[in-house]
């Protein structure tokens, strides 16, 4: 596995659109590439209103969500 890259995003932007984004960003690269490769998805709850999400692939990207976030998402905003 090449060297991990960590990323913390820390914007006041939406972090769900900016991991989803990523996601299909790597997914499509993996996909035209060589069809083949491992992503992993691991989440926890840290504190009462955040959510840290990794994404682990040969490169990492980590978020924050926010409980806010996942209802604007889910409500479709």
């Amino acid at each position: 596995m090449a060297e991990a890259l960590v990323m913390l995003s820390q914007s006041t932007t939406p972090n769900i659109d900016e991991f989803l984004q990523r996601l299909e960003i790597i997914l499509l690269q993996t996909w035209s590439e060589t069809g083949f490769g491992h992503l992993e998805v691991s989440s926890e709850r840290f504190k009462e209103d955040k959510i840290r999400v990794v994404l682990q692939g040969s490169t990492h990207y980590r978020y924050v969500i926010t409980n806010q976030e996942v209802e604007q998402k889910m409500n479709g905003r």
